[in-house]
């Protein structure tokens, strides 16, 4: 397939929504550990008492992702010439993919939480090293 036949086919609108979709779960699972009380890596704060706008924002991009997540899975699985086109195979694909995209979200929040948390081990450092 040429190349600018790829950017116009259907599996790609599928990746860019599915792209999407990790960006959106992204917006709620930072504010799952970094605003929210007590801090949650695995599940997610849907409620937020004290800033209604946060959880405006986080229910929203909670609903916008699942929709992206499920709309761009099924496209790139229903145009995947790899795989046969029946329905337990679209649908474990789908399933797949949804996986896929949770993960890569919160290897994402890790690696930024990682790099945070060594961030405030060199600040510490460099107080008590310095501290007169």
């Amino acid at each position: 397939m040429p190349m600018i036949e790829f950017f116009s086919s259907t599996y790609f609108l599928g990746i860019l929504l599915m792209s999407a979709s990790c960006a959106a779960f992204c917006v709620v699972f930072f504010p799952s550990w970094f605003a929210g009380s007590p801090r949650r890596f695995w599940t997610v704060h849907l409620t937020y008492e004290d800033d209604k706008e946060l959880q405006t924002c986080v229910r929203f991009a909670w609903l916008i992702a699942w929709c992206l997540a499920v709309a761009g899975s099924v496209l790139v699985a229903c145009n995947d010439s790899r795989i046969p086109q029946t329905f337990w195979w679209i649908f474990g694909d789908t399933c797949y993919s949804i996986a896929m995209i949770w993960v890569i979200a919160k290897l994402i929040v890790a690696v930024s939480v990682f790099v945070w948390k060594i961030w405030l081990g060199i600040v510490f450092l460099k107080d008590w090293c310095c501290n007169d």
